[in-house]
């Protein structure tokens, strides 16, 4: 009886450590698993980009458009100036110049191809507008922008529309095989081009404005 209720106790001893092995290792397994999982959890992302610096340096990319446009019409005016001064001569002497047809298409290529890059312009500053946010530093860009708008406006309005409307004036007074049988077509073209950069003109100076006020803080 006695050998029968020590194998039984000792049995029991055994189960009892087995189970509390098992347990233990169980613990220690979860414990494990845990500190894998939270290994493999990723690093978090890097930070966006500020939105308000990449509007800022938007806003300086399109200014740097305006004022290479407004550097390029600073001698425009003079340069039609001294086309009307050409053919109003030709027309009061009655002789010819040779270079006067060649520099009037010049002259004609030119406007349409400034008007073409003020028109691009012009889309990229309008794009501007539905990003604006209260910001000294966009404020800042912004004035500056709304300056050199200001700056082409002065150039193409009224002064260098009323030059372009001289030379048509006095180019379509004179003889078509004195002054060149193109060149009445040519300044009426040269002319129209100068109204329509002024127009755009216009708007882009309404839009800067308008983004100033946006970004007004």
């Amino acid at each position: 009886m006695k050998k029968v209720l020590l194998t039984l106790i000792i049995v029991s001893s055994a189960t009892a450590a087995y189970s509390s092995d098992f347990n233990l290792d169980a613990i220690k397994a979860a414990d494990l698993g845990t500190k894998i999982e939270a290994a493999e959890v990723p690093a978090p992302a890097a930070p966006a980009r500020d939105a308000a610096q990449d509007l800022a340096n938007k806003i300086r990319q399109v200014n740097g458009q305006l004022s290479s446009i407004s550097n390029d019409l600073t001698w425009v005016r003079s340069d039609i100036d001294n086309l009307e001064s050409t053919a109003r001569r030709m027309i009061q002497a009655n002789s010819p110049d040779s270079f006067f047809q060649m520099d009037l298409m010049r002259m004609k290529s030119d406007m349409s191809r400034r008007f073409d890059t003020l028109q691009r312009a012009s889309y990229d500053v309008r794009a501007l507008l539905n990003q604006g946010q209260k910001s000294a530093d966009l404020n800042k860009a912004a004035r500056d922008l709304d300056w050199a708008a200001s700056d082409i406006l002065r150039d193409a309005w009224p002064m260098l529309e009323n030059s372009a409307q001289r030379l048509e004036w006095t180019v379509r007074s004179g003889k078509p095989e004195l002054v060149g049988y193109n060149a009445q077509w040519d300044a009426m073209d040269i002319s129209r081009f100068c109204r329509q950069l002024s127009d755009q003109a216009r708007n882009i100076s309404n839009d800067t404005r308008t983004l100033v006020s946006q970004t007004q803080p």
